[in-house]
Formats: structure tokens, C-alpha cells, sequence
């Protein structure tokens, strides 16, 4: 009899080893993909930052960009003003002669 409880304890045994090792390789699995999650979601912030740091540098560069075109335009735009009042007949003749070259272009 203590040959059959054996027995019986010996197949039981595995049985319930295997399914012991299932639990607990199911568990580890788990935690392993909440840790790659974790790993994943923690990637995806450090990559939403920079992108976000660039923009903000690419916008300050594009705001710095656009404030000195827009001071080189207003010195061309003084020096065109001064030029015209300084010379109202050439800058006169330079207007008909573009608008003239204009005109010869757009009709061909």
C-alpha cells in the first residue's frame, strides 16, 4: 500500500509541478511585458521631449529668422524711400522701364 501511495504521489507530483511552473512562468511573463511596457512608455517620453525641444528651438530660430528679415526689409525699405526722394526722375524712369519689360514679357 505504501507502494501505491507512492506511486500515486510520485504521478501527482509532476503534475503539479508542471502546472506550478506554468503559473509561475505565466506570472514572470506578465511581469515582464509590464516591464516592457513600462520600458516602452518610458522610451516614448524621453523621445516625446526632445521632439518637443526641437520644435521649440526650431520656433525660436524661425521667430529670431523672421525679426532680423524683418529689420533688414525695413532698411532696404528707408534706403528705397530716401533713394526715390533723392532722385524722383530716375526712380521714375526706372518704374516705366520695369513696367515696360513686365509688359513685354507677359504678352509673349
Amino acid at each position: 500500500m505504501a507502494a501505491t501511495s507512492k506511486s500515486t504521489r510520485d504521478n501527482s507530483n509532476p503534475i503539479d509541478e508542471i502546472a506550478e511552473r506554468t503559473a509561475r512562468i505565466r506570472e514572470d511573463l506578465a511581469a515582464l511585458g509590464e516591464a516592457l511596457a513600462g520600458a516602452g512608455a518610458m522610451q516614448a517620453g524621453v523621445a516625446r521631449d526632445a521632439a518637443e525641444k526641437r520644435v521649440e528651438e526650431v520656433l525660436r530660430s524661425g521667430e529670431r529668422l523672421v525679426s532680423e528679415m524683418s529689420g533688414q526689409f525695413s532698411n532696404a525699405e528707408k534706403k528705397v524711400v530716401a533713394n526715390v526722394r533723392d532722385h524722383p526722375l530716375q526712380s521714375l524712369g526706372i518704374a516705366v522701364a520695369a513696367g515696360f519689360l513686365a509688359a513685354l514679357l507677359m504678352r509673349r
